[in-house]
């Protein structure tokens, strides 16, 4: 059997053409009524499935074009629609001679069963069709073809009417969701700044801590050599072997102790004033004297320092934050060293340079960071210390400092004998390059 189906949506008429061809149909396509009606008449196939709504020439249009031609108005005409579906839609059809008129959708299998039927039907017939042919000048199928396309019109414009009003409803509370969203992202924006500023606070005040703490560290010797000094003085003063140039020596000695004391005081106050802004770094000067405030401290403790430079770098920044950022990560690493107490203590730390970026690795034998904490160790507020002991800022801190404020990276690892904190910060060159 040679069926022409005509079909605007291509979707539709392949589905039509996969249905008929597994029944061993020979299918001929087209698009719309005028397609369909010079596909006809070129090869006048045994049937033709059409559907009523199409551009240029609907089916309607088609099935009267076919029925006024003498050629083809023998060829029965089935509609397979989903637009025209109603009573009178179809009273036009058969009154057009149109075979049936089936409405979508519709089971491939009983879609074939019909078609088989209404082909059966039309043998019988002697190929006759089912309904006379309207005449060219029926006046009656004008006014029956325009009451049914100002019917299906008047669906469409208050389809359309719907829509829109449903658009309409759609972008008001789109428009009052996006104030919403707007809304609860300045105030999570501003719960994150609080959040930051608190943070910032407690880093502060443990920074603070921690340099009354080196302060006295380093002055605890001066203190002591003043104190000894002042009793040499009144035990050689009782004795009467005290000379003015002894006097004048002991005098010299204190002003020398109480000297370096107040250069303490001012190193430290120094570096925990806010920075001035970015500038270009020395890396392994900015590392030493960063590791010279705290040195004393870690010694005291019995922890060896040690500091290698394997390349001068330079790198643009915040000189006294990097300072603080690199304290922490030391801090971390005695409080694990002194916790765990291993033979031969040490903190270990190297200036390197890996590909377009300066690299510091801080190592220490404090017996690293178990598994289960190495991906929360840079985490706020974690810490796996007592809480009088430690509030889980300094490394998140060190984290914000190198990430977001110079462009760095931070990571850290378990080696042979404890933890390798590593930052890598892009080389000035490196950074120009970029910006150029």
């Amino acid at each position: 059997m040679n069926v022409l189906i005509v079909e605007d949506s291509p979707s539709a008429r392949k589905l039509l053409r996969i249905t008929l061809e597994h029944y061993g149909c020979t299918v001929i396509e087209a698009r719309d009524g005028v397609e369909g009606l010079e596909l006809a008449a070129r090869n006048l196939p045994d049937v033709i499935i059409s559907d009523a709504l199409m551009p240029r020439m609907d089916g309607f249009q088609l099935l009267r074009g076919l029925k006024s031609n003498p050629r083809l108005k023998s060829i029965p005409f089935i509609f397979h629609s989903s637009t025209y579906t109603g009573e009178k839609e179809a009273e036009l059809a058969l009154s057009l001679g149109a075979e049936a008129f089936i409405a979508k959708p519709t089971e491939p299998a009983k879609l074939w069963e019909m078609t088989c039927t209404i082909m059966s039907e039309w043998e019988a017939r002697k190929k006759a069709p089912a309904h006379p042919p309207v005449d060219e000048s029926d006046e009656q199928y004008l006014r029956e073809y325009s009451r049914v396309v100002a019917a299906k019109l008047e669906e469409k414009v208050a389809e359309l009417e719907d829509a829109l009003r449903l658009r309409k409803q759609a972008e008001d509370q789109l428009l009052t969701l996006n104030a919403e969203l707007e809304q609860q992202i300045a105030l999570e924006v501003e719960k994150n700044r609080e959040k930051d500023r608190i943070m910032a606070h407690q880093a502060r005040l443990a920074a603070m801590g921690e340099m009354l703490r080196n302060i006295a560290h380093q002055w605890r010797q001066p203190l002591n050599n003043i104190s000894l000094i002042i009793q040499n003085l009144q035990i050689e003063f009782e004795d009467g072997v005290l000379t003015q140039h002894l006097c004048h020596e002991y005098v010299q000695d204190c002003l020398k102790f109480l000297t370096y004391m107040s250069r303490t005081i001012d190193n430290f106050s120094a570096f925990y004033q806010p920075d001035g802004g970015r500038q270009q770094l020395d890396m392994y000067d900015t590392v030493t004297e960063a590791v010279s405030l705290v040195k004393e401290d870690l010694e005291s403790c019995g922890i060896t320092v040690r500091l290698t430079n394997k390349c001068d770098s330079t790198v643009t920044g915040y000189k006294k934050e990097f300072s603080q950022a690199l304290l922490n990560i030391i801090q971390n690493a005695k409080e694990a060293i002194v916790l765990r107490c291993p033979t031969a203590p040490f903190i270990e730390i190297v200036c390197s340079q890996k590909g377009e970026s300066a690299q510091v690795s801080v190592r220490d034998n404090g017996g690293g960071i178990s598994q289960e904490f190495m991906d929360k160790i840079f985490d706020p507020y974690f810490t796996t210390k007592f809480m009088s002991q430690g509030t889980g800022v300094g490394l998140y801190m060190s984290k914000m400092i190198i990430e977001r404020h110079m462009n760095g990276t931070i990571s850290i690892t378990n080696n042979a004998a404890g933890a390798e904190v590593t930052i890598e910060l892009p080389l000035e060159q490196q950074r120009a390059a970029d910006g150029q």
